[in-house]
This record gives C-alpha cells, structure tokens and sequence, in this order.
C-alpha cells in the first residue's frame, strides 16, 4: 500500500499518512516566493508527516529540493528508507506528462528499494533509469538549466539577428535539423522563461556552487541573461 503526501489547500493542514502504508511518496510543491525558492517549506512538511508514518516504509521524494536534501533526511530520520525521483510535468499538461512520461529518474541506496518503487512507476513509463540520490536529484538540477540556458541563448541570437537584418527564425530551423540538436529542443525566440520553475533549479546550482567556490559562469549568467 502507498500513500501520496501533496500540498494543501489550505497551507497549515497536516496530513495524515496511513500507518501501514509501505511507501509514502512527497510531492509538495517547493514554494517561490518574490524569486526566493523556500524548500524550508518543503522540508518542515515532511517533518510534520513523519510521526504518521510506518517506520519501515520507503519515503519517495518528488519535491523540487536542493540536492543533499534527501542525504540530510536520511541523516535526521535514520530509520526510513529514503528514495528520490524529480517530477519531470508542466504545468499546462500536468496530468498527461504525468501518465505518459518519455523517462523517470529513481535515486535509490539499495536495489530492493529500486525494485518496489519500478513496480509503482511501470505504469507511467518503461524506460525508468535508476541512479543514485544524489544523481537523481542533479539530473533535475541539470535539465532545468539546460532548458533555462537554450531560451536565453535563442533570445540572445534573436536580438543579434535584429541588428544585422537576419531572420531568427531561419536560423533557429538550422539549428534544429542539425543532427546534435534535438528537433524538440526549446529554441524559440520570444517571452523569457518565467514562472520560477527552472529559475530554481539555476538557482539551486548557483548557491551550491558559490558556497563551494566552484567557477560556473555559464550557470550563473542564465538568469542575468534572461531578464535583459
């Protein structure tokens, strides 16, 4: 039996997790607030479902976190068994990028665990990848900044185009048919990237690369990019 811990209507109800739920799956949404990402928020839910929960069941995380969030709970709730699997939907087609998903990421420490979350996930796709925690919850990371950085580099060359007579969009069908790009990638000039859903991933590798002193100037001018 699993159990789905979601975000409320209303923001101080607590939920109440089966207790012999075998799995309990986390899928709060992680808060943006004036362009700050709060995943405090995200993570004092979870401590308050935590003493309705079956000691022994596997905690499956989906919540937009900082990567380390899920070493940091297993650290302070030692006794479950933790899991991690970045949601991969929009917004506008939530429910069938849900049902109908090209890959799901599973970050998971043993294969049991890997082996009774695919069974949860089957449904939804076949092509599930399994890693560890910490690259599961880089590949969400990696993929909003990559997403972030193809928008601002189109609107970088559409500006170019615009001074030098050229038409942004003949360009950006050649670079689509190149065969090392995707045809699908999301190289249209236009509105920037709103909404803080990839503004949060960038931001989430730009805090841990400052606090690290790690030089990453191409994930750092994404955003500036963007808002010009």
């Amino acid at each position: 039996m699993a159990a789905a811990a979601r975000e409320c209507c209303h923001p101080h109800h607590s939920l109440v997790i089966p207790s012999e739920a075998e799995l309990v799956w986390i899928c709060y949404d992680t808060p943006i607030i004036d362009g700050v990402v709060d995943s405090v928020w995200v993570m004092d839910r979870i401590d308050e479902l935590i003493p309705s929960c079956n000691p022994e069941a596997i905690m499956l995380v989906s919540s937009q976190l900082p990567v380390g969030s899920i070493a940091s709970l297993e650290y302070k709730y030692p006794g479950f068994r933790w899991a991690c699997s970045p949601e991969n939907i929009r917004v506008a087609s939530a429910v069938a990028d849900f049902q109908n998903q090209s890959r799901i990421i599973l970050g998971v420490r043993t294969a049991e665990d890997a082996k009774v979350i695919y069974l949860l996930l089957t449904p939804f796709t076949h092509n599930i990848i399994i890693t560890g925690i910490e690259t599961a919850e880089m590949c969400k990371h990696a993929l909003n900044c990559w997403l972030g950085m193809n928008i601002a580099f189109i609107n970088e060359i559409s500006r170019i185009c615009k001074v030098v007579g050229a038409d942004v969009d003949g360009v950006t069908e050649s670079l689509k048919s190149e065969r090392r790009i995707s045809p699908n990638a999301p190289l249209k000039a236009g509105a920037p990237f709103g909404g803080g859903h990839l503004a949060r991933d960038i931001y989430f590798l730009g805090e841990i690369a400052e606090r690290n002193s790690l030089s990453t100037p191409i994930i750092n001018s994404i955003l500036k990019s963007n808002n010009e």
